[in-house]
């Protein structure tokens, strides 16, 4: 078997005539967006904002333009669907809200964040189900449907499909366009669960609808879907007949998103046809198309075609880094604490749903009984009434002190549980912390090592190959080793209160030691290195080994997001009371974005080094615990694409204070 990543063509369908009543209700005049058309361009969408004279008519054009933007841009389309979104809320706009949810959720399901675009979704949903607009519920149950079919739980999916054809076949429309979605979604599931003959059965009755309503993009998605099945029958040749047939019709309908599936597509059955150099060329241009249109997963088809087809062809060096990214990319579309995140999200949802037909049974219970209740109390209240004022007055005397006492003691142990709660949930975190690197960072460079090792087995290498790979092999030994001792390191100090060991050393010898350690291998991205001469001894107080680790990690990160060319200097100045020692690079600096992520442990920021280097974010946040831990603080900053600058201080030695 190869190692092809499934394509995942799980497009959020809009139910055409469900959504056209939808817009209906709502009175979207201006700028409304038709399924079978589009009938004004953006520009025109945009002059009609100026024109308006209503906030609901803004926030209308602004979801229409969102769904103009569908398939073509998927940033561009979560930009307008927030704007609408924010304006419906500012006006208290509930419809309005409704649609600026979903298309908010097919923005985000189009770039791969799933728990976001589920919120969305249900969100929408739950609006819906209280306004009573089952046209938009129907649409919701089905794009809540292809999400969990692209999170492989096959039962929810089935579950929400079933409703959303079930309101489908509710319109009146002889056409049963509205079937269309769940039909190509159910398909969808029959695929993932490795029956193709189901899949292509239910992609053709969508065929026929396509055909009927005469709509091209729903004629070019369910053949490519059809040649998708096909491809896993290994029957190519017919694959290659329905992928051709879709790009043809995908591109004069302008439909962007098809014509990178197609392509995507169109690479699979030349790989496996052994035509490797076509396999590579539509794996560019799905790659180009996909990152434009903002489809995560068709990059990651993209990068596993592009590194198989590398590797077939002896380019192992390429290879190597498309393997790279495609691990790197779907680690980050399936870590466990999203799923848990979905998950939660669905139970919130029934829970909310469950708890209104509750409220409504009650609701119910009381307006029967209401009649009973005034009788039972006109008979009863005098003798209640009686009882009960005794009762209180006795209750009250005896224990006025009592409750006063135990007041003073539920306030005390309150205290403490939160204190206790406030402990466990940095537990908690520092737990979840240590377990994201070990099975995120840890994982990515030992199946890099892996990979590598295998190709440096093969015994059809040449020694200069061989020798290539295992320097590479030593490379990312290095690193993983660093990203070890400091993850051993920092969970010592946050799991057991590692405490500083204060003495009186020279800062600049420190300086002097890491700068010469780091130099041979910044001179191998050749980048310089170089630490500020220093006439005097910098005398500080604080732990030698925990400024070390500090001046390392700041150092190696200076280097890594450094390129050819450019400088890295180390200066240490004495203040009154502080040495402050700074390391300034002129690399690729942090976006401003960003920055407010730097130091922070609940969204600790990470990305690739100027060398592809892989980080994980934890360095950053040693060392602030250990500049602290030293009696410091630690800052920095930073442009991007000019550099940055790290600084931190450390305590100057007081000669009276070491004596005492």
């Amino acid at each position: 078997m190869f190692g092809f990543a499934t394509i995942r063509k799980l497009r959020l369908y809009t139910l055409c005539i469900i959504m056209h009543g939808i817009l209906a209700c709502f009175g979207i005049i201006i700028g409304a967006v038709h399924c079978q058309a589009q009938v004004n361009s953006i520009n025109t969408q945009i002059k009609n904002l100026d024109k308006a004279k209503h906030d609901t008519d803004r926030v209308n054009i602004y979801y229409s333009i969102s769904r103009l933007y569908w398939s073509k841009n998927a940033d561009s389309a979560l930009l307008m669907a927030q704007k609408s979104l924010e304006l419906a809320k500012r006006i208290h706009f509930e419809k309005g809200i409704a649609l600026a949810y979903l298309a908010e959720g097919v923005a985000l399901g189009y770039k791969g964040r799933w728990p976001e675009a589920l919120n969305s979704h249900l969100q929408c949903l739950r609006i819906s189900e209280k306004l009573g607009m089952e046209g938009l519920s129907g649409n919701e149950y089905n794009n809540i449907a292809g999400l969990y079919t692209s999170m492989e739980d096959y039962p929810k999916a089935l579950y929400y499909n079933q409703q959303a054809y079930n309101i489908a076949l509710k319109q009146n429309d002889p056409a049963h366009e509205g079937t269309f979605s769940p039909l190509v979604n159910i398909g969808e599931i029959f695929k993932k669960k490795g029956k193709p003959d189901s899949a292509i059965a239910y992609n053709s009755k969508a065929l026929a609808i396509a055909q009927r309503v005469k709509n091209p993009i729903y004629m070019a998605a369910t053949m490519y879907n059809i040649a998708e099945n096909y491809i896993t029958k290994k029957n190519y040749r017919l694959a290659e007949e329905y992928l051709y047939k879709a790009l043809d019709i995908a591109q004069k309908a302008g439909d962007d998103e098809d014509v990178a599936y197609c392509h995507s597509g169109l690479a699979l059955t030349s790989y496996f046809t052994g035509k490797y150099n076509s396999s590579m060329l539509y794996a560019q241009k799905a790659l180009e198309e996909s990152k434009r249109s903002g489809i995560v997963e068709l990059i990651q088809t993209a990068y596993n075609v592009l590194y198989l087809t590398h590797q077939k062809t002896g380019n192992y060096k390429q290879a190597l880094y498309y393997r790279n990214l495609e691990v790197a990319l779907n680690d980050s579309l399936k870590t466990e604490q999203r799923l848990k995140t979905i998950r939660n999200m669905q139970s919130v949802y029934e829970l909310e749903k469950k708890e209104r037909q509750i409220d409504l049974l009650n609701k119910n219970k009381i307006i029967g009984q209401k009649e009973l209740e005034k009788v039972s109390l006109k008979r009863d209240i005098l003798t209640a009434g009686t009882i009960l004022l005794l009762l209180l007055a006795f209750i009250l005397l005896r224990n006025y002190m009592q409750k006063r006492k135990l007041s003073e003691q539920l306030a005390l142990q309150n205290k403490s549980i939160s204190e206790q709660n406030l402990h466990l949930e940095e537990l908690v975190h520092v737990k979840d912390r240590l377990f994201s690197i070990i099975g995120h960072d840890l994982r990515g460079p030992i199946h890099t090592i892996s990979h590598m090792m295998d190709i440096v087995k093969e015994k059809s290498l040449s020694e200069e190959e061989s020798d290539y790979w295992i320097e590479k092999i030593d490379e990312t030994l290095i690193i993983t080793s660093s990203l070890v001792e400091n993850l051993l390191y920092w969970a010592k100090s946050q799991l057991d209160g590692i405490q500083p060991n204060p003495a009186g050393f020279d800062l600049r010898k420190l300086i002097d030691q890491n700068v010469m350690l780091l130099k041979q291998r910044a001179a191998e991205k050749k980048v310089i290195v170089t630490g500020a001469e220093m006439a005097e001894p910098v005398m500080v107080f604080g732990d030698e080994t925990m400024i070390d680790i500090v001046i390392r990690n700041l150092l190696e990160n200076a280097v890594k997001f450094s390129k050819a060319g450019d400088y890295v200097t180390v200066t240490a100045e004495k203040s009154e009371a502080f040495a402050i020692l700074k390391i300034q690079d002129n690399g690729k600096g942090i976006p401003e974005e960003a920055q407010s992520k730097i130091f922070n442990k609940y969204t600790s920021y990470t990305t690739f080094g100027t060398a592809s280097e892989k980080g994980s974010g934890l360095g950053l946040l040693l060392c602030k615990e250990l500049v602290e831990r030293n009696n410091g603080t630690i800052w920095f900053e930073s442009k991007a694409g000019i550099g940055s600058s790290f600084y931190f201080t450390v305590p100057i030695e007081n000669e009276e204070l070491v004596a005492v």
